[in-house]
């Protein structure tokens, strides 16, 4: 499964569109993650969606449903819901959207059932389009890949979807959103004491991820005036890196921040080893932790990403 691992007359044709090639959480965490979902909510940047009757879109990918909900469009169908208000959650899934299951292997008689117009998904999945082909037309989008800026990918992504979606205006308001907060936030970040940061994320107690080149947490970094500590190209093809816990010596002036992982147990018995806590960022206490956040999502992930981070640098007195 990949990481949870992208009214016009359409042409016949298929098409791809590729968009470019020691602590458990704090409650202040917590309620920072929950109450981006609130402001959100009142704000009605996420207003329940809409979307015309004659347009039936089904999405098979997080990253795709993210981008439908925040353009305030109600697919009839969607991957994964129970996952991805756990593992997402922004915006979350509106009520009355069919279930489909997987992203990697959907139901497809229910699929078919649904008759609809139009399928989305990351071209990842592209070994479902063929028999998918069979009673709908699907749309293919390319996030992620090696080289590259998933960022701006998701940003092409996003009108492409709004086209489809017969809501092009949509796609366009989104972006403009995105791009204000994404400044706002970097305003809010101008006092930060420039140290590099290494973002990681645990797989056990003795495995991290750490986020680099080709991450849509490092384009969202960069946007908001800020360095990633790790130079090196990744090695994996979603932007991110293996590494020990001693890499993370290798900076010792660096600050690290730590994403909750699915997996708590990893993160705990991490920050319970004495590997971990012989880091000179721990011994310094420039350590910072956010909430849970899918790293291989769109537009509405990127701006939850830079608002929990700008927050959490504020709040440590990083800035």
């Amino acid at each position: 499964m990949a990481p949870v691992a992208e009214k016009r007359a359409f042409p016949t044709k298929r098409t791809e569109v590729t968009i470019g090639d020691g602590l458990p959480l704090t409650r202040r965490a917590i309620v920072t993650g929950l109450s981006g979902l609130v402001a959100a909510h009142s704000s009605g940047a996420w207003a329940e969606p809409l979307v015309r009757p004659d347009v039936r879109i089904v999405s098979l990918n997080w990253a795709i449903s993210e981008t439908l909900y925040a353009m305030q469009v109600r697919p009839i169908g969607a991957a994964e819901i129970t996952g991805y208000d756990e593992m997402v959650g922004y915006p979350p899934t509106p009520s009355g959207i069919v279930d489909v299951g997987f992203q990697s292997d959907p139901n497809l008689e229910l699929l078919s059932s649904l008759a609809p117009n139009i399928v989305l998904i990351q071209s990842w999945q592209s070994g479902l389009r063929s028999i998918i082909e069979r009673f709908s037309r699907v749309e293919s989008f390319t996030l992620y890949a090696r080289g590259g800026d998933p960022f701006a990918r998701a940003r092409e992504a996003t009108l492409q979807i709004a086209e489809i979606a017969e809501r092009p205006s949509m796609g366009v308001d989104l972006i403009d959103h995105i791009d204000r907060r994404l400044e706002r936030y970097r305003v809010r970040l101008s006092a930060y004491d420039r140290r590099p940061i290494y973002l990681v994320q645990a797989l056990t107690p003795t495995n991290l991820v750490v986020f680099t080149t080709g991450s849509l947490f490092d384009e969202v970094m960069r946007r908001l005036g800020l360095a990633n500590a790790w130079s090196a190209p990744p090695d994996l093809l979603w932007g991110s890196t293996h590494i020990g816990v001693d890499a993370l010596s290798t900076d010792p002036e660096a600050r690290i921040i730590w994403i909750a992982s699915p997996d708590h147990g990893a993160s705990e018995g991490l920050f319970r080893s004495a590997l971990w806590q012989s880091l000179p960022q721990v011994r310094a206490g420039r350590i910072g932790h956010l909430p849970m956040v899918w790293g291989f999502g769109g537009l509405p992930t990127a701006e939850r990403f830079g608002g929990l981070l700008t927050s959490l640098l504020v709040e440590d007195g990083g800035a």
